[in-house]
């Protein structure tokens, strides 16, 4: 684990390959920072706006803050819809974009006889609220500086010169420090991402533990996620005589071996697999009917059938439990359906599947 986190924080880091494995993080963070920022923008807009009453330079902006208080306060809730939250990233860049227009507009048309202020600031925030490619971020800010440039010599000559230097300025240190600052967010993210892999993974055999098993069966009784139409308990059968005559090393290579064939079947099937305890490993089975359950599970012991550690081939007894269609279920109490199932199998002469009928 440490050596990993080391690893991340060489300056070298690879940021579509962290990108890749926090994804999910990413979208969470971009989502969170866009709900923030449309709050405060429509929220802040309002201060101006109060304060015509007691400044004369104010009246004549009252239409671009009327402008953008909506469509800040239309883009907030406009985001909380599920279908659009998934585009926060294009909603940043459509945020700032608008706090560019009213920047521009303030500087160039409704005070041009002031430096730029809010524009300042846009700069520097910008690359600091998001996290994405350097490539996307850098002309983003450079176009609003041409654009900003232009105007401004032809609107504002006096001080044009003086806001191109200075939005400059602000937009190179804003791409520096938003650069440093989202490499450690990506490495804080990948480092409690392996951390939550290091807590759920058996070590071993490289599937998920007994402790992820139960995690999972908790969300499985109090969420509105998908249910399991059934459970398997595979019990790899003589690996008590395997280590006595080989050793406790080949019986580990011999889990680690197996542990990699689970791996690639769940990939092919709908199943998730734990290592329960030794030489027993609990699957969860999605989508099946009570046949489709059985086939699966005897094609899991002809795949793993195949396998020849140290001259001996592997054979296992599995215990299925049909769930069917019901939404609560003590999927404990199932667990300990599937072992009794497996204990069938075995006292049946072992190599075989059981299913136990509820």
């Amino acid at each position: 684990m440490d050596r990993k986190l080391n690893l991340l924080n060489n300056k070298k880091w690879n940021f579509e390959k962290l990108k890749s494995n926090n994804q999910s993080s990413i979208d969470e963070y971009n989502e969170r920072t866009l709900s923030t920022l449309l709050l405060m923008g429509w929220v802040l807009t309002l201060l101006p706006l109060a304060a015509v009453p007691f400044s004369k330079t104010k009246a004549g902006a009252i239409p671009a803050y009327l402008i953008t208080f909506a469509l800040f306060f239309s883009l907030y809730f406009l985001y909380k819809i599920p279908t659009v939250k998934k585009y926060s990233l294009i909603g940043l860049y459509i945020s700032f974009s608008v706090l560019f227009l009213l920047g521009i507009y303030l500087s160039v048309i409704h005070s041009p006889n002031m430096r730029a202020t809010i524009l300042l600031g846009g700069f520097v925030i910008m690359p600091l609220s998001l996290i994405d490619r350097s490539r996307y971020i850098i002309p983003f800010l450079t176009f609003w500086l041409i654009v900003h440039t232009i105007l401004a010599f032809y609107l504002k000559p006096l001080y044009a010169l003086d806001d191109t230097i200075n939005c400059l300025c602000s937009a190179i240190l804003g791409i520096y420090l938003g650069r440093e600052l989202i490499q450690v967010r990506l490495v804080s993210f990948e480092a409690r991402r392996l951390l939550i892999i290091e807590k759920q993974t058996d070590e071993l055999t490289g599937l998920f533990n007994r402790r992820k098993l139960y995690e999972d069966l908790t969300m499985l009784e109090t969420a509105n996620l998908e249910k399991p139409s059934g459970f398997m308990m595979l019990d790899i059968d003589h690996f008590k005589e395997f280590n006595d005559n080989f050793g406790h090393i080949n019986g580990d290579i011999y889990l680690r071996h197996l542990g990699k064939l689970m791996s690639e079947f769940a990939q092919l099937n709908r199943l998730s697999f734990y290592r329960f305890g030794g030489e027993e490993f609990v699957i969860i089975a999605y989508k099946y009917k009570e046949k489709e359950l059985f086939t699966i599970a005897d094609n899991l012991r002809k795949y793993l059938q195949n396998t020849d550690i140290n001259g001996q081939g592997t054979t296992v007894s599995i215990g299925v439990v049909y769930c069917g269609d019901e939404q609560v279920f003590n999927y404990e109490d199932a667990i300990d359906q599937a072992d009794k199932a497996v204990y069938t199998a075995k006292h049946l002469g072992r190599n075989q599947v059981f299913m136990k009928h509820k």
